[in-house]
């Protein structure tokens, strides 16, 4: 017969042995990743058996709310059940054993008896290490709510990302009602890279923040930010006059905000609407819409919103044929160079020309500039085609000066893309020094519009290139975003006035303005040319004004290079 303290020490052996064998299971039941809820079913499985209880059940106690939260729960008749299978034990009370202040182990035994002292110390037991897993649980699940939060949101404005904000439209549109209205805007904030550039990427954050309060703030929304300063909104009301108020106030209230703060920047929303027609309607394709026409008023200084119109999208599908062939057609000779000559004006002499590019489609067709070079300008692709412009206008002065030619200094345009990177003077300079041409047969063309943004590399590289010998020409002179003054700071020799001076000439005082214009380019830079040039009158109204030099269809139309050469390099 074993003695009392024998008994105990037996039972506390093997509540010992018990507790190591589980903690043992546990290890092996949590290995990376492994579920915790999963474990806690293993467990109570484990002890309903080892214990022959009815029912056994781990709980989480709600203090503030004053009920029990999520149960893992066994009974011997079903196995792991859902809910609490003892709530109706008339003994209850009993069989709860504290494993923390927010877990409980819930023990109901098979017969109706009480539990025994070693009974009630190893299910307290048991409760406390049964509590430590339940508590990792709930920190797994916090975890993954995280994760999921990061998955779905943006953690810097804590809209929704691109992915999730889709999602969320589509369970929306599933409810669509006839009676509301339904948009896709896509937007953009205006000079946030001055931002950055400027006050660092802390107040750009900040900026990005501050407009994510707006859609926070607004009902019948949902919101995301694509990426950077991108936002895609999907908004319902009563019909489209709401929607338009709404779109407009929201993009008013941010620039005063936004002015406020910075008040030398002019930040502002760029914004593109879609309305959609029915609830079927492809959600990706309402996306582009609204991007096309946001994209499509990018730069305009009059709109900063814009519904979309069916016309942008076939405006869109020339921009893709367009570039699709771009590439092709260069290597293949279908960009063709061309000259339009320039004149002194008295003499009706040629001074030189300017070298300009037309494309010659497989069709026969010959497609306008005005078609073409915005859109390789939006692309990237000017850059490529400026310099195939130049390289044969560099391989025809060659061949000229072979032939004993004297070449016509020939100006060559350049546009502002190529500022948006490496500049233009060390490719310019080593093409001409590859072809033995003199610098001072070349004229570098700039549009005015250059010098509102990237001024600084601008003004850099042109004083290099008038350094090496090149001259350099200002186009465009007075269609928006040049002054006198501004020209004493430019670094350029020649001035070409835009033909919409040449409408001011019946003006009141027309003469004596473009008179005084004229003089006063003249005292800062060396030429004054005047373009477009059409009638006998307009030449004769610029030599009594005193100017030199013009270019324009009276003189001669633009012309292959092949063609110039044959008729004014005889």
């Amino acid at each position: 017969m074993k003695t009392e303290i024998e008994e105990v020490l037996c039972l506390q052996a093997e509540r010992y042995r018990l507790m190591k064998e589980i903690n043992q299971e546990l290890v092996m039941l949590l290995p990376s990743g492994e579920d915790v809820n999963t474990s806690l079913d293993f467990l109570l499985d484990r002890i309903g058996k080892q214990y022959e209880l009815k029912c056994v059940a781990i709980l989480e106690y709600d203090k503030e709310k004053g009920e029990i939260g999520q149960i893992n729960s066994w009974d011997r008749n079903h196995g792991i059940v859902v809910g609490f299978p003892g709530k109706n034990s008339e003994k209850k009370q009993d069989c709860f054993f504290k494993g923390s202040d927010k877990y409980y182990l819930f023990c109901e035994p098979l017969d109706t008896g009480t539990w025994t002292e070693f009974q009630r110390e190893t299910f307290q037991e048991l409760a406390r290490m049964l509590s430590i897993f339940a508590a990792l649980r709930e920190h797994k699940q916090e975890d993954q709510r995280k994760i999921q939060h990061l998955k779905w949101k943006d953690p810097l404005t804590g809209l929704y990302v691109e992915e999730a904000f889709k999602g969320k439209v589509k369970e929306k549109l599933k409810d669509w009602q006839e009676n509301m209205k339904y948009a896709i805007v896509y937007t953009d904030i205006n000079d946030f890279s001055y931002i950055n550039d400027n006050f660092g990427y802390s107040a750009g954050n900040d900026i990005l923040k501050n407009f994510a309060s707006f859609l926070h703030s607004e009902e019948n929304m949902i919101s995301c930010r694509v990426y950077s300063d991108l936002f895609i909104i999907f908004l319902w009301d009563i019909n489209q006059d709401m929607i338009l108020q709404r779109i407009v106030k929201t993009s008013l209230d941010f620039s005063r905000q936004q002015k406020e703060i910075y008040p030398s920047s002019s930040i502002r929303l760029t914004t593109g609407i879609y309305f959609m027609e029915h609830k079927g309607e492809n959600l990706e394709m309402a996306i582009e819409n609204a991007n096309l026409t946001r994209k499509s008023i990018k730069g305009h200084s009059s709109a900063f919103c814009h519904v979309y119109e069916s016309k942008m999208r076939s405006k869109r599908d020339e921009e893709k044929q367009v570039l699709a062939e771009f590439q092709g057609s260069l290597r293949e000779g279908g960009f063709q160079v061309y000259v339009q000559p320039k004149f002194y004006l008295s003499k009706l002499e040629l001074s030189g020309g300017e070298a300009l590019v037309r494309w010659h489609k497989d069709n026969g067709k010959i497609e306008s500039p005005d078609l073409f070079i915005p859109i390789l300008e939006k692309s990237g692709y000017i850059v490529e085609l400026d310099f195939y412009v130049y390289e044969q206008v560099l391989i025809y002065m060659r061949s000229w000066l072979e032939a004993g030619k004297e070449p016509p200094v020939i100006s060559v345009n350049f546009s502002r893309s190529h500022f948006e990177g490496e500049g233009i003077y060390r490719r310019i300079v080593s093409m001409t020094k590859a072809y033995r041409i003199e610098p001072k047969y070349i004229e570098i063309e700039i549009t005015e519009s250059l010098f509102i943004t990237g001024y600084e590399l601008v003004k850099t590289e042109l004083n290099q290139l008038r350094q090496e010998g090149f001259r350099v020409a200002i186009d465009d002179f007075g269609t928006g975003y040049s002054s006198l003054g501004m020209l004493l700071d430019i670094p350029a020799d020649i001035v070409k006035v835009d033909k919409s001076f040449l409408h001011q000439k019946n003006c009141e005082n027309g003469k004596e303005f473009i008179q005084h214009m004229g003089r006063l380019i003249e005292s800062v830079k060396d030429e004054v040319i005047f373009e477009g040039i059409e009638t006998e009158e307009q030449r004769e109204f610029l030599v009594d004004c005193g100017f030199h030099l013009g270019q324009g269809f009276l003189f001669d139309k633009p012309m292959p290079i092949e063609v110039f050469q044959e008729k004014y390099m005889k």
